[in-house]
């Protein structure tokens, strides 16, 4: 499939236009950085910040793999490149869920160094981006992945963002907290679950909010509260990373904390987020005759 054909059919389905996000990632960059990076993308890209970011070599080359990562990890990239090269670099398509690196335990949100994505586009590779599309699509999105892989009912939708709405509530026959648990480890593939990310409540889980990626904005959690639910599923609701604005929100989200009688439990960003391009974009995409390939992203 040629590029053309295959970014029309990611912007029909996930519709890139309805979701501006063009003043959300500046501040994760540097003086002039954010500038430098859009100077690289089509002016499209530039209006919302989702779609086609970084446009291979080639005009319109023949694609006959998709590469899928939350994150355009530095060491992912470099293994794609590789990979490319050695397949001649005849044309693929990496498509990632945002537009920076995170750094779990670090920093956040991290810019990606500009040489890593013009090694992208001068090994014949274009870089798609959907962010709040995919966060917020009525069946392919990062939250309803997750209330799908636990075999939850969707019952409903909250956390208005950007173009439409990143929570997901879930219905289920009542569960043992740590059975449930136990299910949620297991779909996204973790070893073993944060301590800090766990706050058992008592509750049996039937009545789920889901969020993937970050939960941990504190207006999140107060519709929480309204959505008389049992359980808060996502990936992180207590910050994990370092910065101001982490020492900032943890200080709410700890003031907040006594007024929540619900379980509250998160897996990683990363691992939340992927549930949805490991499970659901790698059938579509296979379903349209591409290769994908998934790859997961390094917890740090």
């Amino acid at each position: 499939m040629r590029l053309r054909e295959l970014a029309d059919r990611l912007d029909a389905y996930f519709q890139p236009e309805a979701f501006d996000e063009h003043d959300g990632w500046a501040f994760c960059f540097g003086p002039g950085a954010w500038e430098a990076l859009l100077g690289r993308a089509p002016a499209a890209f530039a209006a919302t910040c989702n779609g086609l970011m970084i446009p291979p070599r080639a005009p319109d080359p023949e694609i006959d793999r998709v590469y899928l990562i939350v994150f355009p990890q530095p060491a992912r990239l470099e293994r794609i490149v590789a990979t490319e090269r050695e397949r001649g670099a005849p044309g693929a398509l990496i498509l990632t869920h945002h537009i920076t690196d995170f750094e779990a335990r670090g920093s956040g949100l991290v810019p990606v160094p500009p040489s890593q994505f013009d090694a992208v586009r001068e090994a014949n590779i274009g870089l798609y981006v959907m962010h709040a599309p995919l966060d917020c699509h009525p069946e392919t999105s990062t939250s309803g992945a997750l209330v799908d892989g636990l075999g939850l009912r969707r019952v409903g939708t909250f956390a208005p963002y950007v173009g439409g709405h990143a929570g997901v509530i879930g219905e289920q026959a009542p569960e043992r907290f740590g059975d449930f648990a136990a299910r949620v480890r297991e779909l996204c593939e973790l070893p073993a679950l944060d301590p800090a990310q766990i706050r058992h409540a008592g509750r049996p889980v039937s009545r789920v909010a889901v969020i993937a990626g970050g939960g941990d904005d504190v207006d999140s959690l107060r519709e929480v509260l309204a959505e008389e639910v049992d359980t808060y599923l996502t990936g992180t609701w207590w910050t994990p990373h370092q910065s101001a604005w982490a020492d900032q929100n943890r200080a709410a989200v700890r003031a907040l904390l006594p007024e929540l009688t619900t379980n509250l439990l998160g897996t990683t960003h990363n691992a939340s987020e992927q549930v949805v391009l490991r499970d659901q974009v790698v059938p579509l995409l296979r379903g349209w005759g591409v290769d994908p390939m998934w790859l997961r992203c390094a917890e740090y």
